[in-house]
């Protein structure tokens, strides 16, 4: 294997490596927010109310990753596109 084939295989694993991360941020993202959408119909309870807002954060958190992720797939896509338009 020469020099570029190494690099389009790295960019290549990148992309798996990001879209596995991306999987699993999703799956996150909808357990988290079911999970805080659950606690709006128990609000009489005490504990709700931390819980809820610790969701949110989380929910928001997870978004900000995923956005951060797309956009970093993104760059690595355009960057393969790169090297094999060189190739």
């Amino acid at each position: 294997m020469n020099k570029e084939q190494k690099q389009l295989e790295s960019i290549k694993e990148r992309l798996k490596l990001y879209s596995e991360i991306l999987k699993n941020l999703t799956i996150l993202l909808i357990a988290v927010a079911g999970g805080t959408i659950g606690l709006l119909f128990k609000l009489s309870n005490p504990i709700a109310i931390p819980l809820l807002v610790m969701g949110l954060s989380l929910t928001i958190g997870i978004l900000f990753g995923i956005f951060r992720l797309s956009i970093s797939i993104r760059e690595t896509l355009e960057e393969l596109k790169k090297w094999e338009k060189n190739s």
